[in-house]
This record gives C-alpha cells, structure tokens and sequence, in this order.
C-alpha cells in the first residue's frame, strides 16, 4: 500500500475519532449530556395536563417544551451544583405515586430541593418593604360589600317547594338545610361565608346581594337544580387596614422574591448548560426561546 493510500486511511480515521456520536432518531432536545425524547415529552404532557400532543396547536405545544425543557435544565443544574436525592428515597417516594418512573421522581425532587434550598436563602420582606406595598397599592386593600350566605340545594322541585314552605312557617333554615340539602355544606347549616360581588353566578349574586340579613330568597331553579339561599348578614365596602394586610403582603413579596431568584437561577443554568432543540424530530413548528438545531 503506497503513501497516498495510508495518508487517506488516517484521515478518515482521525476524523472517525472525532465525529460526534449519532443522536438515536427518538431525541427531541439536548441539556447538556442528557438527551429528551419525544415519548418524555408525551409523557410530561399526559402527567401535567391529560391532553395528548396531536390534541394541541403549536403555540401551546412550544410552550409546554419549553416549561419541561426548565424543569429539565433545573434539575441538571441541581445535579451539577451538588443537589442530589438518596436512591432510597427517590424509590420509596416512586412506590408512592402511581405512574411516575425513577427519572421523573429523581428529577422532581432534585427540583424541590432546589427551590427550597433557594426559599430559605431569600430574606423575608422588613415592615418598611410591607408599608410601601401597602401605601403603593391602596386599590388591592378596599373591599366590596360582602354577604354571609348559607344554602340549601336539591334536585326535586317538590321538595324545593315543600322546604320554601317550612321556611315561610317559620322553619330553621340550618336544619332544613342539614334535613334536606344535598350540597357538601348541608350539615353545617347550609354554610358558604362571606361572599362578594363576582364570587357567584350572576342569577345568584342578583337575589342574595338584594336580601336583607335574616332574609331569605325564593326558590331558583336552574337546568338540574334548585337552590335557596339565606343571607345572616351584610358587610358594607371598607378598607383593609395594615394590621389585617400585612400577612398577606408578606407572603407576596416573599413569593415575589423567591420566582426573582429562581429566574435568576434558570438564567445561570442556562448558561452554563448546552441546550438544543431538534426541530426537525418534532411534530410541530417550534417556535420557542431555546436555541435550535434545525439540521439533525
């Protein structure tokens, strides 16, 4: 064999050793060494949201990619970071949820682990950071008026009848509620709480909003019911005071500032990971925020 014929040989095995190794026909997307086939995704859909892909249109379908495709990259990003779950528990958490495989749970809990380590590294808001929420955004603390309703349903018009009759003779709604209702709140009286306007069905809201505390309305009938409704007692519009706000805008900010972090974290994880989405293996045009591979 002359020169010539073994200088060709070596290129083509120098080229050989560093060709990429061929990516199974199955694969979708690429995170960094992991490789997301197209039956994940089905199944990440199917677990997430019981719809099938052939089921969805392409914008959602690019949307729901990309969601599993972050979820993908956090764990593989917990991972790299040192985040890891005993077997033990990721097996004993499988035997626990119906479905799920190894690498999903594994994933799952890699994730939690990573948020809650992020949670509690995040420093709660001061009562300085409450007060300005507060006095920024006085239209989230002024309340409607509210009604305290109670409720009675059945699906007879004969019985609705006879009960509208007892309550008219002076019968106790409580226990004509718990005697007859077929509603979940029937043995406690009927109880629904306060209520504001937009919170019920218009033809509801109409007859309840228009009842004085004490009173109660007659007999509505929709397509397979019929309900009657008691209000104990009226609210008139107010303001939420400090006091009252303040848990609730505690939690806010906290959660405000833990999606911050955790978008900051995405944002890092991305960066570091090679992420590629093959286009070309997937049944819909992808017109995500991952970069694409549109030649495999």
């Amino acid at each position: 064999m002359d020169r010539r014929a073994l200088l060709l040989i070596a290129v083509v095995l120098i080229a050989a050793c560093h060709r990429k190794p061929s990516v199974p026909p199955d694969v979708v997307a690429r995170v960094g060494e992991r490789m997301v086939t197209l039956s994940d995704f089905k199944r990440y859909l199917d677990r997430n949201t019981g719809t099938e892909l052939a089921q969805m249109g392409p914008e959602v379908a690019t949307a729901m990619v990309d969601q599993y495709l972050e979820e993908v990259i956090l764990s593989e990003y917990a991972a790299a970071h040192g985040v890891e779950i005993p077997a033990e528990k990721i097996a004993s958490a499988v035997r626990t949820d119906a479905g799920v495989t190894v690498i999903e749970k594994r994933d799952e809990m890699r994730r939690q682990r990573l948020i809650g380590d992020t949670s509690e590294n995040v420093p709660p808001p001061s009562d300085a950071d409450i007060r300005a929420y507060y006095e920024q955004h006085p239209a989230e603390f002024k309340s409607g008026e509210e009604v305290h309703v109670k409720q009675i349903l059945v699906h007879d018009e004969n019985v609705a009848t006879e009960i509208d009759q007892k309550l008219h003779a002076g019968g106790s709604f409580e226990a004509l509620s718990s005697q007859y209702s077929l509603a979940p709140n029937a043995k406690k009286g009927g109880e629904i709480g306060y209520v504001s306007r937009g919170e019920l069905p218009k033809m509801f809201e109409d007859e309840i909003f228009a009842l004085k505390p004490g009173s109660v309305s007659g007999v509505i009938r929709t397509d397979s019911s019929f309900h009657i409704f008691k209000v104990a007692d009226r609210r008139p519009p107010g303001v939420i005071d400090l006091g009252t706000a303040s848990p609730v805008i505690r939690e806010r900010l906290k959660d405000d500032a833990v999606r911050d972090r955790m978008a900051q974290l995405v944002g890092r994880a991305r960066s570091e990971l090679s992420i590629a989405v093959l286009t070309k293996r997937l049944p819909f045009k992808y017109t995500g925020g991952f970069p694409k591979s549109e030649n495999e």
